[in-house]
């Protein structure tokens, strides 16, 4: 029996031992219930902008695990807050392919991958890292910038070509530590790509 109370200073339960499980059951058990409860807590992985081209105007993206997340079926769930309010969309991660994804693929990849440990590292994640990369690669005319709110959801992409092209721009101009975001990036990317 587990008793679980949620409060404003956190999650405390009192767990009752079933005397017939084992000591690693009863400890796969309750890693299972804390990672699930941590889940359902709807933690934000990470936050990014979309521009209105428009207007100087930019909206919000938030990405976080949808309800029904598990590893077996890893959702993100991403909210974009507009002028008329929240609008929620579901990312399936096994579905995204960086060789052909949108915006908002790329976006919910690159926080479940953050939130995973699978990141590149750096210190405001990996989505701000492959926006370095995207900026520059469309000013270079290697790349569609679809940062706004009426093309994230719709214009697929090449984000790994991107990233290999950049790579090299950055090696050849001796931008060596920028060359190397890449390799984290491409990283992320290979266990994804088909």
């Amino acid at each position: 029996m587990e008793i679980t109370n949620n409060t404003a200073a956190g999650i405390y339960t009192n767990n009752y031992k079933n005397k017939n499980m084992s000591g690693q059951d009863y400890e796969n058990t309750m890693k299972r219930k804390t990672s699930e409860t941590e889940v359902k807590e709807n933690k934000i992985l990470g936050i990014g902008f979309l521009h209105d081209k428009n207007s100087p105007i930019s909206y919000g993206m938030c990405a976080m695990y949808a309800e029904d997340y598990s590893e077996e079926n890893p959702v993100i769930k991403v909210n974009v807050t507009r002028q008329g309010g929240t609008e929620e969309y579901r990312i399936d991660i096994n579905k995204v392919n960086p060789r052909f994804a949108t915006e908002i693929e790329m976006f919910a990849l690159c926080n479940y991958a953050d939130a995973k440990g699978m990141g590149t590292g750096g210190t405001f994640g990996s989505w701000q890292t492959l926006n370095y990369y995207r900026d520059n690669a469309s000013h270079n005319g290697y790349f569609e910038l679809t940062n706004e709110t009426d093309s994230f959801q719709s214009v697929k992409q090449d984000w790994m070509k991107m990233v290999q092209l950049m790579m090299k721009n950055y090696m050849e101009a001796g931008l060596y530590k920028q060359s190397l975001d890449g390799k984290g990036l491409l990283g992320i990317f290979e266990r994804y790509a088909r």
